[in-house]
C-alpha cells in the first residue's frame, strides 16, 4: 500500500469485494471504480436504462435527442419526439455521437507544450494559472489587444460569457464556423414544388434531420399526390440523386437562372449566361408559379461570387425581401489571419472548428498560427489545430456538460450531461470562470459564479424551480407541438419527453409577381491556372460534415450514399473527361490550383458536369487519431481565401484547378463496397427497387389492397406498364408461419413481426445503419476487410440507378435521373432456406414471425448464407477489438459477437423482448407503436415502419395492405 491507503479504506475493499479485488490497486480512487454500489442511486437501476434528454452538438441544426445509459454509462443516442426540430429522428453524425464521447485517442487532461522539453501533462489548476500569467503579461505591457478568442457556433449563454471574458481582459472575440449560418427554419413540407439552387438540405444543409422530414412529407405519395423537386447545381450529391429532374448551369451562373425564374432578368440573357434552354427556364417557372412552390438556396456548393445575386433572387421566389442574408464572421477570420502574420496577436484561444484543417489552404492560417507566441487549443481531441498549439485544455463532450443553444427561432434547447466525464476534461466555461477569477477583475460579474452550470441556471429565460425542471426534463423549452416518432414513445416516456400530436404545416408563400429591378448579376471569371482544365466543387459530407466528426469508425466504415465508397476519398469525374483523359475507376488524378495540390482516386460518375470535379471534405486530415491518420485528402487545400464582398462569406465555389493522371491505378486506395455485393450500381433486371407510374397506382388504389397477381386484370396493366404487382394478404393465421418453419407451436392471435419499407420516402441517408451499429454492437472491420467484401454491417442501402441490366448504361448521360435507394437487410423469410441447412438448428424461426439465430449453438459452416438469397448474413472471421474505451459504448441487452458465428438483422429482439415484458409487468396488452426497432426509430424520412402486422391497429398492418407493397425477389 505504497499509495498511502488507510488501514480503513484497505478492510472497507477487502470487506465488500473480497481480498482477490483488493489487491488490483490501493488508492481510494480505484476503490470508488471498484465499488459503484456502496450507496446506491437512487437514479440508477441495474439492468434497467435511464434517459436523459439533451441537444445534440455534431453540427450547427441542434436535434433534440434522448440518451439512454445504463448504470452510468451512455450507449445509444434517440431522436427526442419532444423536439420540433428532430421529431424523434436523428442522422448518422447523432447516431456515432457517442464514438466521439468514448473515443480512445481524446486529451485526457491539460498539458503545456514547452520548448526543448516538449510535452507535459499538468494539472488544471497550473493550466489555468499559465494561461491567467500569459494574459496578465499581454496587458502589462499594452498588447491586450492582441488576446483574441475565436470562437465556434455557441448557444446564448456560451456566447454572453464569451463576451464578457473578452471584455474583462481586454481582447476580442472572432467567430467561425464553416456552416453555422444557414437557414435552419424553413418550411416546405406543404409545397408541391421545390427547387434547390446548391442546397443540400437532406445531409448537411441548414437543418436536415428536420429538412429530410418535410422532404417525404411533400415528395412521398400520399392522396393520389405527389411533390416535385428540382435541383440546381453543377453535381448531384444526395440530395441531388433525390430529385425529379437536374438541371445542371455553368458554375457561378445559378442566380442568373434564379433571377430569370423571380422576373429580375429576361429569359435570353439567362440561357445565354447559364447554357440552360430557354425551353428549360420557362418551364421552371411555370411550374413554380403554379402551385405552392418554395426555392431554397444558395447551397454551400453554390457560395460563389454571385451568392449576394442568388440570395435575393430566392428571397424573391418565396415573397421575402430581396436582400441579401450576411454571413458573419468570415471576413473577420481573414482579418484575424492577417493580424496573426504579422505578429499582431498574442494570445490565441480557438474554440472553434479545427481552423487549420477547415479554412481555405489560399488562407494560410498553420503558417500564421506559428507567429503566435501563446496558442491555446480547447479540442478534445489532437486534431489539425491542437497539434500546432502550446496549451490545451480539453474541453467535454457534449455528452458530458451542461450548456443551451437555439437551434432555431421560438426553440431554446439545453444541452444536459448523460454522465461524469470520462477524461480529466473541463469545460471551456468553467476555464473562463476560473481565469477570470484568477484576474481578479472587479467588473467582471460573471467571475463570481462558481461554475458554469450556476452561470447557466443564473442565466435561464424562465427563471428557477419549476421551469428550470421542466426544461431539464423535455429538453428545453419549445414554442408550438412537434410531429414526434411514435417508435419512441417508450424512451420518451422513460427520458420525461412525450410524443406529441401532428400538426399540419402552413402553407408556403406563393411566388411574387415579377417586380422592375434585381439584385446585381457579374459574369464571372475564374481564378485558375493558366492550364485550368475543370471546375472545382467542394462539399461537406453527410458523414464527416465539415470533417469534425471524420475519427468516428462507424461513419468511416459507412459506405458514402452516393458512390458507396468508405474509408477513403475520391474525385468525382464525368464518364466523358475520363474517357478522353484516359482514366479508368480509380485511377489517382493530381488536382493543382494556385493554392495547392492534391491526390485523389477517380470515382467515374454521371452525375456531375463535363467541365466539372467535385470533390468532399471531411478526410485528409494532419491529425485526428488512430482511425483516420493517413486516410484520405483534404480538398480544402486547393482553395482560394476570396471573399464575397455582399455576404461576407468565403466564395471559393467553381474555382479552377487541372486536372491530370498520375499514372498510378487502383492501388486499393478505394474501397467500393457495392462491388463486392454484386449490385454496383444496376439490378441487372431483377426488379429488385420497383417503381409504378402515377396512373397505375392511382388504379391500384381505386381497386384496392390484396391483389393476388394473375387474378385481377388491372394487376396485368400494373406489370405491362413496368410496374408491379402487390402482393397478397398474409394475414390469415392458417397461412402464417409455413408448416415446418416455426420453434414452438402457432396459436390463433399470435403477434407477427413485421417490417414495411417505403421506398417512396427512403432518401438514402443511412442514419438506419449507423442505428443498427450502435444498437446491436457491430463491430468495425476496418479498410482492408471491407475491401475483401467482410463488413457486418446487418442493414445496407443498395443503389441503384434505373433498372438496367448492362454496368455500362450505369455512365451514360442520363443514368442519374433515375436512381433508386433499397435497405437491404433480412427479410425474417417465412419459409427461410437458411433455417433447413443450418446442422446445428442455430438457425430456426419463432412463432412470432422471427427468422432466429443462436450464437452459441452456431459453428460457423455458413451454409446459411450461401442459402439467402438477399446475401444479408455475415460471418465473423476475427474477434473484432472495441479499444478501451470505446467499448463502454456496448449495448449490455445485445449479445457481443466472437469470430467464427454468423450474424443477421434480429429485428431488434431485444427491444422486442423488453416491450413485452414490460407490458407483462404492467398486466396489460401491447399498445399500438408503442417501440420500434433501431433503424426505423432513426429513420428522419420515416421511410421503415416496423410492428406487429398480424394486430389491425398497428401501423405495419395498415401498410402491408397497401396497393404499392411488394416482396423483394
Amino acid at each position: 500500500m505504497s499509495d498511502g491507503m488507510k488501514r480503513r479504506d484497505f478492510l472497507k475493499v477487502l470487506g465488500v469485494s473480497g481480498a482477490g479485488v483488493a489487491t488490483v490497486g490501493c488508492s481510494t480512487g480505484e476503490v470508488e471504480k471498484l465499488i459503484p454500489y456502496v450507496v446506491p442511486s437512487e437514479d440508477i437501476v441495474p439492468g434497467v436504462p435511464t434517459w436523459y434528454a439533451s441537444t445534440c452538438r455534431e453540427c450547427p441544426a441542434g436535434c433534440g435527442i434522448l440518451v439512454e445509459t445504463h448504470e452510468g454509462r451512455a450507449t445509444k443516442v434517440e431522436g427526442n419526439p419532444d423536439n420540433p426540430i428532430s421529431r424523434g429522428n436523428l442522422c448518422p453524425r447523432g447516431q456515432a455521437s457517442v464514438q466521439g464521447l468514448y473515443h480512445p485517442d481524446r486529451y485526457r487532461g491539460a498539458s503545456l507544450l514547452e520548448e526543448g522539453i516538449g510535452a507535459r501533462n499538468v494539472t488544471w489548476g497550473v493550466a489555468e494559472r499559465t494561461l491567467a500569467d500569459r494574459i496578465r503579461e499581454a496587458q502589462q505591457a499594452g498588447r491586450a489587444g492582441g488576446i483574441v478568442l475565436l470562437t465556434g457556433n455557441y448557444g446564448p449563454t456560451m456566447s454572453r460569457l464569451a463576451d464578457e471574458f473578452v471584455r474583462a481582459v481586454g481582447g476580442r472575440r472572432v467567430s467561425y464556423d464553416p456552416f453555422a449560418d444557414l437557414p435552419r427554419d424553413l418550411d416546405f413540407a406543404g409545397a408541391n414544388f421545390l427547387i434547390s439552387f446548391g442546397a443540400d438540405f437532406l445531409e448537411t444543409w441548414g437543418s436536415p434531420v428536420d429538412y429530410a422530414w418535410q422532404f417525404a412529407q411533400m415528395h412521398a405519395y400520399s392522396n393520389g399526390r405527389r411533390g416535385k423537386f428540382v435541383w440546381v447545381g453543377p453535381h448531384r450529391p444526395l440530395t441531388g440523386l433525390n430529385a425529379d429532374q437536374w438541371v445542371a448551369p455553368r458554375p457561378g451562373t445559378e442566380a442568373a437562372l434564379a433571377l430569370a425564374m423571380s422576373g429580375g432578368m429576361d429569359v435570353a440573357t439567362a440561357a445565354r449566361e447559364t447554357g440552360v434552354e430557354a425551353a428549360v427556364i420557362e418551364q421552371l417557372t411555370r411550374e413554380f408559379r403554379a402551385g405552392r412552390g418554395v426555392a431554397l438556396g444558395p447551397g454551400i456548393a453554390t457560395t460563389g461570387p454571385n451568392a449576394a445575386a442568388l440570395q435575393a433572387a430566392v428571397n424573391r421566389l418565396n415573397g421575402r425581401a430581396a436582400a441579401a442574408s450576411p454571413v458573419t464572421g468570415m471576413r473577420e477570420v481573414g482579418q484575424l489571419v492577417q493580424q496573426m502574420r504579422a505578429g499582431q496577436v498574442e494570445i490565441l484561444l480557438i474554440d472553434a472548428p479545427n481552423p487549420a484543417y477547415t479554412l481555405p489552404g489560399g488562407l494560410r492560417f498553420t503558417e500564421a498560427l506559428k507567429r503566435v507566441r501563446t496558442r491555446v487549443s480547447f479540442s478534445p481531441f489532437p486534431d489539425d489545430t491542437s497539434k500546432l498549439c502550446n496549451i490545451l485544455m480539453p474541453d467535454h463532450h457534449f455528452l458530458e456538460k451542461w450548456d443551451d443553444y437555439t437551434g432555431r427561432p421560438g426553440v431554446y434547447e439545453l444541452v444536459q450531461p448523460a454522465m461524469r466525464p470520462v477524461f480529466n476534461t473541463k469545460q471551456v466555461g468553467d476555464v473562463l470562470l476560473s481565469v477570470m477569477r484568477l484576474l481578479g477583475d472587479p467588473a467582471a460579474a460573471a467571475a463570481t459564479a462558481g461554475t458554469y452550470y450556476d452561470y447557466l441556471r443564473a442565466n435561464f429565460p424562465g427563471g428557477a424551480g419549476e421551469a428550470w425542471r421542466t426544461a431539464v426534463k423535455r429538453g428545453g423549452v419549445f414554442a408550438g407541438t412537434a410531429v414526434g416518432n411514435p417508435g419512441n414513445a417508450a424512451a420518451a416516456a422513460a427520458g420525461g419527453a412525450a410524443a406529441a400530436p401532428a400538426q399540419a404545416a402552413p402553407a408556403p408563400v406563393p411566388a411574387p409577381a415579377p417586380a422592375a429591378g434585381s439584385a446585381r448579376y457579374e459574369p464571372v471569371v475564374f481564378d485558375g491556372p493558366a492550364d485550368a482544365n475543370f471546375h472545382l466543387v467542394v462539399y461537406p459530407s453527410i458523414r464527416f460534415f465539415d470533417g469534425r466528426t471524420a475519427n468516428r469508425p462507424w461513419l468511416l466504415e459507412l459506405p458514402d450514399p452516393v458512390t458507396k465508397v468508405s474509408w477513403q476519398s475520391w474525385v468525382e469525374i464525368h464518364p466523358e473527361a475520363a474517357r478522353e483523359m484516359g482514366i479508368k475507376q480509380g485511377d489517382v488524378l493530381e488536382i493543382s490550383s494556385r493554392y495547392g495540390k492534391v491526390e485523389a482516386p477517380a470515382y467515374i460518375y454521371p452525375g456531375v458536369r463535363r467541365d466539372t470535379l467535385a470533390m468532399q471534405m471531411g478526410l485528409g486530415h494532419q491529425a485526428f487519431g488512430r482511425f483516420t491518420a493517413g486516410r484520405g485528402t483534404n480538398p480544402n487545400a486547393l482553395l482560394g481565401a476570396s471573399v464575397d464582398a455582399a455576404t461576407g462569406a468565403f466564395a471559393p465555389y467553381g474555382l479552377r484547378v487541372r486536372a491530370r493522371p498520375t499514372g498510378e491505378g487502383n492501388s486499393n486506395r478505394m474501397v467500393p463496397k457495392g462491388m463486392f455485393e454484386g449490385g454496383v450500381r444496376v439490378q441487372h433486371d431483377r426488379a429488385l427497387a420497383q417503381a409504378i407510374s402515377f396512373t397505375a397506382l392511382r388504379a391500384a388504389d381505386a381497386h384496392g389492397p390484396g391483389m393476388i397477381p394473375g387474378k385481377d386484370q388491372t394487376v396485368k396493366e400494373l406489370k405491362g406498364n413496368g410496374g408491379f404487382a402487390p402482393i397478397p394478404s398474409h394475414t390469415d393465421p392458417d397461412s402464417y408461419p409455413p408448416p415446418g418453419t416455426q420453434y414452438g407451436e402457432y396459436t390463433e392471435g399470435q403477434t407477427r413481426w413485421a417490417m414495411v419499407v417505403d421506398l417512396a420516402r427512403c432518401i438514402g441517408c443511412s442514419a438506419c445503419v449507423t442505428a443498427c451499429y450502435a444498437e446491436n454492437n457491430i463491430p468495425v472491420v476496418g479498410p482492408d476487410e471491407v475491401r475483401k467484401g467482410r463488413d457486418l454491417s446487418w442493414l445496407r442501402i443498395e443503389r441503384y440507378f434505373g433498372v438496367t441490366r448492362d454496368e455500362s448504361e450505369a455512365y451514360t448521360e442520363h443514368a442519374t435521373d433515375d436512381v433508386r435507394f433499397l435497405p437491404m437487410l433480412c427479410q425474417h423469410c417465412g419459409n427461410a432456406p437458411c433455417e433447413p441447412v443450418c446442422p446445428v438448428y442455430a438457425a430456426y424461426h419463432t412463432p412470432d414471425g422471427l427468422n432466429g439465430q443462436v450464437y452459441n449453438r452456431c459453428v460457423g459452416t455458413r451454409y446459411c448464407a450461401n442459402n439467402c438469397p438477399y446475401k444479408v448474413r455475415y460471418f465473423n472471421w476475427f474477434t473484432y477489438d472495441f479499444p478501451e474505451p470505446l467499448n463502454w459504448q456496448l449495448n449490455p441487452d445485445v449479445t457481443v459477437r466472437a469470430k467464427g458465428v454468423m450474424e443477421k438483422c434480429s429485428f431488434c429482439v431485444q427491444r422486442i423482448r423488453e416491450a413485452e415484458n414490460r407490458a407483462a409487468l404492467e398486466r396489460r396488452e401491447l399498445a399500438p407503436d408503442e417501440f420500434t426497432t433501431a433503424c426505423a426509430a432513426a429513420c428522419p424520412s420515416r421511410a421503415i415502419v416496423f410492428g406487429d402486422a398480424a394486430a389491425p391497429d398497428w401501423s405495419v398492418a395498415r401498410l402491408v395492405g397497401d396497393a404499392r407493397t411488394y416482396h423483394v425477389f
